[in-house]
């Protein structure tokens, strides 16, 4: 946005605006008729890339619709929050490259719209010759389920970077004049004295001290409760956690109330037997939490796809039940929007994934991916920068990490690779898209107790350099994110001291990194989770050995992994 982010405009007095974006193909306008003292007032944001059709397959005259609103998966297979449900409009940049008109004309049409089937408006966002790039900048309105779609009329790879939105602000247009202003001061009986109520320069020195750290959240009652944590930013930017419940051996939900999770609601989810470990959340494309987890009882992968943003109700559905035994599960959305779901059968010690039907996971196609040797658990998946999952995991007969690199965005087939072969490597596994497309993988040294980083030459992780990053103590438990200074950030368990620990890398490849112990009140940092909040700031859940809760940590001083 350069200069011009700073920048502000009020509209004072305007019943409707209307904004008129100029583009190298054409214009396009958005009418905002709001009522009176409400206006639309814009956010910019650092541009990011949500779309980019080269990595899958072009439109050829249909219409592919985009999810906007919420915690999306972006172009470098991350998931984040760049526009929020409160959103009404969204500014946007669309680029057509490898084009071909359909006989004489080539355009696309960039519309709101619930679905794809939705009618396509008579008219034109951008226009086009063939093999000739060109992008425009417009505005559109969101709908309802915080969607645009995007409509082609020929053949066009569709590049969209978002660069900012627009939020509903009520707000008086008039100016009040000096007299109105004097008046309503001396009407006003409990004026005080201002200066009385400014911070001192010491009080604010204090209250921006680094490295202070924030007071973890204990969420726990009198059952045992928080092992298995997984944690999720939700479409409102409030972290929810799924974890076990060992007294009940129930599937729990917590939805936070706030970014720092100061305010909670707690929720039983399956209590259909003993249920509820290894589990690993998401957000799908309707907004919603969708949970995978291990069943006991019965030997199943199971899913809970929750019926709102909070998981107040949720369905469960069993999705395998060919193994003895289904562990270390770990959940992303896919390209189409449908979960996929990594995990180890027990009984054939394989490598295998779930491919759910739809977005909430009614029906799933699972396979094998690795059956070579005996993966003994610890997977961890995402979606990469071409739209395909990929996992790193542990290989127990050989003791290494490895990586399966899927070759489509459904895995049918994969490509596994040994990552690091030292001994006893590739326990507690965890895997990121990294701001430069190529995943970064956390991972301990089992014999040495170190914890390790393995950064990937490319996107499918052919070629990986790995490292030794924190080598103090024994270590347990690694769960990786990339900061908003695009850094990865890595919790992890003390199992030495019995502390909860957090290295911040200091490049994108953590090439170095910054350790430090951020809860050593006990046996803390079990099952931790890592995820980035909506302020920036690292959210961690993790297990209280000692009081036996679960336990939420945002140290606010860690922004951005510093």
């Amino acid at each position: 946005m350069g200069a011009g982010a700073g920048v502000r405009t009020r509209w004072a007095a305007v019943g409707a605006a209307c904004a008129v974006v100029l583009g190298a193909g054409g214009f396009g306008v958005v009418n905002a008729v709001v009522s009176s003292g409400e206006k639309s007032v814009f956010v910019p944001v650092s541009p990011i890339r949500v779309l980019d059709t080269r990595d899958s397959t072009a439109i050829t005259d249909g219409t592919r619709r985009l999810v906007i609103e919420g915690v999306v998966t972006v172009a470098d297979g991350s998931s984040q929050l760049v526009v929020p449900a409160a959103a009404s409009a969204v500014a946007v940049n669309i680029t057509a490259t490898n084009t071909r008109k359909n006989g004489g004309y080539g355009f696309v049409t960039v519309f709101p719209c619930m679905s794809e089937s939705d009618v396509v408006p008579n008219a034109s966002s951008l226009n086009f010759e063939n093999g000739v790039d060109i992008a425009n900048a417009l505005s559109v309105t969101t709908s309802a389920n915080g969607s645009i779609c995007l409509y082609v009329y020929g053949t066009a790879d569709l590049i969209v970077d978002v660069a900012g939105y627009y939020v509903d602000h009520d707000h008086d247009d008039r100016y009040y004049t000096e007299a109105e202003v004097d008046a309503a001061l001396v009407a006003k009986a409990d004026t005080v004295d201002v200066t009385a109520a400014l911070l001192s320069k010491a009080d604010v020195t204090s209250l921006l001290a680094p490295n202070v750290p924030s007071v973890p959240v204990s969420i726990g009652s009198a059952d045992d409760v928080g092992q298995y944590t997984s944690i999720v930013i939700g479409i409102h930017g409030n972290p929810i956690i799924s974890y076990f419940d060992v007294t009940n051996r129930d599937l729990r939900v917590a939805a936070c109330g706030d970014p720092t999770c100061t305010t909670v609601t707690t929720r039983a989810i399956d209590t259909t037997g003993d249920v509820g470990r290894y589990t690993s959340i998401a957000i799908g494309v309707d907004g919603n939490p969708i949970i995978s987890y291990y069943d006991a009882s019965n030997f199943y992968l199971k899913v809970a796809s929750c019926n709102d943003p909070t998981c107040t109700t949720a369905t469960t559905r069993t999705i395998d039940t060919t193994g003895n035994a289904f562990w270390h599960s770990s959940i992303a959305i896919g390209i189409n929007g449908n979960p996929i779901i990594s995990y180890f059968d027990d009984t054939n010690a394989d490598l295998r994934v779930a491919v759910c039907g739809d977005s909430i996971c009614t029906t799933a196609t699972t396979r094998t991916v690795d059956n070579l040797v005996d993966v003994r658990g610890y997977t961890s998946l995402a979606v990469g920068v071409d739209g395909n999952p990929i996992i790193s995991y542990y290989d127990a007969a050989n003791a290494d990490l490895k990586v399966a690199s899927c070759n489509d965005s459904t895995c049918a087939t994969a490509t596994s690779r040994t990552i690091d072969n030292l001994v006893d490597v590739g326990r507690y596994t965890s895997i990121a898209i990294g701001v430069g497309g190529n995943p970064i993988i956390s991972y301990v040294d089992y014999l040495n107790g170190d914890l390790k980083v393995a950064s990937c030459g490319d996107s499918t992780c052919a070629t990986a350099t790995t490292r030794a990053i924190d080598t103090t103590e024994n270590y347990l438990d690694t769960s990786i994110a990339i900061g908003v200074d695009g850094n990865p950030v890595i919790s992890y368990h003390d199992y030495a001291n019995g502390d909860l620990k957090v290295a911040s890398c200091g490049d994108p490849t953590c090439t170095s990194a910054t350790t430090r112990a951020v809860d050593t009140n006990g046996r803390v940092g079990w099952f931790t989770s890592i995820a980035i909040g909506i302020n920036g700031n690292p959210v961690i859940s993790y297990y209280d050995v000692g009081s036996r809760d679960l336990k939420v940590f945002s140290p606010w001083w860690m922004a951005g992994g510093r």
